[in-house]
């Protein structure tokens, strides 16, 4: 495995030594993301990683952290939102006020969002040249542009955060982190649904998915929670296929 790369001098004594506890092998597990979030000045911080033409998959996180996880999960439902904006256009999203946006940049996500208490968020791709590894988003219970030095940190964690990424790709060098096992995906629960819900309904995966987004976003509950339904074989009023 390549050595990591070689740090900015201007970060944070707080983001240095966080990062100076990666190990070796290195570790996006190791990373804490609640004192990552602290570091950064932000509520909570999340990574998703690109699954091919899929949706990003959630695989770093806060092990308490309900607001980042929920509005990843409502991205995916939803298909729109800044992480998925990011891995797009390969841009940053900067959005210091989200009461602020115009209603038309998401018109199904940013009311989720401020619902949630969202107040500010800012998503930064995990990118190699042109190729888009996944996308580090950050949110904030209060609106607010982050300071020079809190730029400093998150870029300086980006770049960490974008070769750890690297790491787990498939034939990087054999070794993996259990933590952010892509085989242990945040959404495994929903992929496995889908795959019932196929099944049960004789339909494609594709239009299983669909249905099943669907239907959470219609009836408010997140998708993780009616994954689970159809897991334990509770089937979830209305959730029927083409008649």
């Amino acid at each position: 495995m390549p050595s990591p790369p070689p740090r900015d001098p201007p970060a944070s004594p707080l983001m240095t030594a966080l990062l100076d506890t990666l190990g070796s092998p290195p570790g996006l597990g190791l990373l804490p993301a609640d004192r990552c979030a602290q570091a950064l000045g932000l509520t909570c911080v999340t990574i998703s990683a690109r699954a091919g033409g899929h949706a990003p998959e959630l695989i770093w996180s806060a092990p308490d952290d309900r607001l980042g996880t929920a509005l990843e999960d409502v991205q995916f439902t939803l298909g729109e939102g800044p992480t998925l904006g990011c891995l797009r256009d390969g841009r940053t999203v900067t959005e210091p006020d989200l009461s602020r946006v115009a209603g038309s940049r998401w018109p199904t996500f940013l009311p989720e969002a401020l619902q949630a208490g969202a107040r500010a968020l800012f998503a930064l791709p995990l990118a190699i040249g042109a190729v888009r590894l996944g996308a580090f988003t950050g949110y904030r219970t209060r609106p607010g542009p982050l300071t020079l030095q809190q730029h400093l940190d998150m870029h300086t964690f980006i770049d960490t955060a974008t070769f750890l990424l690297l790491a787990l790709l498939p034939g990087a060098d054999g070794r993996r982190d259990p933590a952010t096992d892509l085989a242990t995906l945040h959404r495994a629960e929903i992929h496995q649904a889908t795959g019932m819900l196929a099944v049960r309904l004789h339909l494609p995966l594709d239009q299983a998915l669909l249905l099943l987004r669907s239907h959470a976003y219609s009836t408010g509950r997140p998708i993780l929670d009616l994954a689970r339904d159809i897991i334990d074989h509770r089937n979830p009023p209305g959730l029927t296929g083409p008649t």
